[in-house]
Formats: C-alpha cells, sequence, structure tokens
C-alpha cells in the first residue's frame, strides 16, 4: 500500500467510496449522492488552503482517503480543523485506516499552524471512536437526536485532540533496510504522536523481508515503508538524529542538518548473519528485541 498526496483527478474514486456511505449509513448526514464534479470542487478548495488530503492504494486502486477542513470560517478558529476518513467498504479493519491517518498526523505541521483537530461521529460508530482514541483524541460532546436520516434520529459526538509540537526523530544507518526500519517502527508504536523518520546514506531498494516478518510478530506492519537516503532530510529540524550502525566495521553514518540531540544506539546488523535459515531468523528476532528494549529506554527517558 502507498499513500500519496490527493489530487482532482481522484474525485471519481472518492465518490465511489464515500456515496456508499450517503446513501446506506447515516456516518454522513449528506443524503444525496455527491458528483464528481462537485467532489472535485471539494478537493480543490481543501488543496487551495494548503491542507493535506491524502490518499491510500494499492495497484492504483484507491482504498481510502482521509483531510482536515476549515471547522469554522470565523478568524479565530483558524488554528482549528476537522478531520475527515472514510474507507472502501469493502477493506475495513485491515489497518488501513489506521496508516492513513496516523500518516496525516504526522505531516500536519508540515502544512499550517494547526492546534486543534475535531472530529464529529454519528454515534454509536465504535470502530472510527477506537481509531481516534487510539491516536490520542478524547470526546467532548455528545448532542442527542442532533440529525435525522431514513426516518430516525441520530446522535453525534465530537471528539477533540490538541496537538503539542510532536517530537520530530530521524533514524540513521547505511542501507536503510533493517535496523532503522525496525527503529523507526517501534518508536511510531510508542507514541502515535511523534514524528519518526529513517534513513540511510546508502539505502536499500526496499526494506528486508526477514525484518517486515519479525516485525509483523510483534504486531507492527513496517511492510509499506521504503528506504530513503538521508539527503532528503537534511533541510528539516530535528530534535534526535539516532544512529543504529553497530559493528566497528561500518561507518556511521554523519548528519550534517540542524540537530538538537545526536544519539548512537548501536546494533549489530542481523542481515550480515551467516549460518541456517533458521539460525538467520532467529538473530533478527534477538536484535529486533534488542532494538525494542534500548528504544523504550530512550523514550521513556526523553520523550514520556
Amino acid at each position: 500500500m502507498i499513500i500519496r498526496n490527493a489530487t482532482a483527478n481522484d474525485a471519481h474514486a472518492i465518490c465511489n467510496i464515500y456515496n456508499y456511505y450517503v446513501l446506506n449509513t447515516a456516518i454522513t448526514f449528506e443524503t444525496t449522492a455527491v458528483s464528481v464534479e462537485e467532489m472535485q470542487r471539494r478537493i480543490q478548495e481543501v488543496l487551495n488552503n494548503r491542507l493535506p488530503y491524502f490518499i491510500a492504494e494499492i495497484d492504483h486502486n484507491v482504498l481510502g482517503y482521509c483531510y482536515l477542513h476549515r471547522w469554522n470560517n470565523r478568524c479565530a478558529y483558524s488554528s482549528t480543523k476537522e478531520v475527515s476518513i472514510y474507507l472502501d467498504k469493502d477493506v475495513r479493519r485491515q489497518g488501513i485506516g489506521e496508516q492513513l491517518f496516523g500518516h496525516l498526523l504526522k505531516n500536519i505541521n508540515l502544512y499550517d499552524q494547526t492546534h486543534v483537530l475535531i472530529s464529529g461521529i454519528c454515534i454509536p460508530n465504535e470502530a472510527s471512536v477506537h481509531l481516534h482514541e487510539k491516536f490520542g483524541f478524547k470526546q467532548i460532546s455528545h448532542m442527542r437526536e442532533i440529525g435525522r436520516k431514513f426516518d430516525e434520529w441520530h446522535d453525534v459526538g465530537h471528539w477533540e485532540l490538541i496537538l503539542s509540537h510532536p517530537k520530530r526523530i530521524l533514524v540513521l544507518c547505511i542501507g536503510n533496510s533493517c535496523r532503522s526500519q525496525m527503529a523507526h517502527g517501534f518508536l511510531e508504536s510508542f507514541d502515535h504522536n511523534m514524528n519518526v523518520f529513517s534513513a540511510g546514506t546508502n539505502p536499500a531498494t526496499k526494506v528486508n523481508e526477514a525484518a517486515v516478518k519479525v516485525m509483523l510478530e510483534s504486531g507492527i506492519d513496517i511492510s509499506n515503508h521504503t528506504p530513503h537516503h538521508v539527503n532528503e532530510y537534511l533541510d528539516k529540524e530535528w530534535d534526535y538524529v539516532i544512529t543504529v550502525c553497530g559493528d566497528a566495521n561500518e561507518t556511521c553514518p554523519t548528519f550534517s542538518g540542524r540537530v538538537t540531540h545526536r544519539l548512537h544506539i548501536g546494533f549489530h546488523d542481523p542481515s550480515e548473519t551467516v549460518g541456517s535459515p533458521q539460525f538467520i531468523e532467529n538473530e533478527f528476532r534477538r536484535i529486533r528485541d534488542e532494538i525494542k528494549n534500548k528504544l523504550y529506554q530512550f523514550y521513556i527517558s526523553n520523550i514520556k
């Protein structure tokens, strides 16, 4: 799965997703299917306001979308935005919404000075409430019988997230295919509000398959990660840059960007392990657990 910026050309696919909820559910209070032309206008309005609008897709098939839009046009509300997320009805409860929502939250500060996020949810809606609360949203209202659709009254609740300034962390190694990717995955799992990235000085073409497998055993999916070159992040400011190279024969990456704290937490490279397939896999598990424990100690001591 990839997550990319939306364009007005995505209107047809978005309509296919959204209009199912319009015509068959009370998740949205719209009652008439939205035309492609109207959806194009809505998408363009978000983009013109320089707000994030992201698409999740596999093999060019759009699975869901998530975006921010103005919550209220009064000037004093300019730092408050409303968040909306919709998934294709056939791919719900597969973790796609969590990845898409997390990507949106990670990229908010790239767009504007948003301070508060609001999400209105027609309740009951256990899946949506769980998604929002997993990312730190708190319920702030419950309006009873506020809308009528399908000849029934419906309640609406509002969930709020007050954004702090999330820590920005860059994890570096050489290939960005194994250790830094596992560290990346664990750090994100500790706290969804952190902005975590990873990169390498000589990035591989894809993430190591054994690393993906052992991370999935720990409940963390990094299969959608891709290696990046460190040069992509030189123009950003970082609270922490963590190098994870381990052996004496490795040249530890240097980072010339703007950094508040530089740390080295070294690990042996499991991709260099020689032996039977079972021995190699067990070595990946050992390094995975070592990364988890040391990065959690870092998180508790420096972030939490």
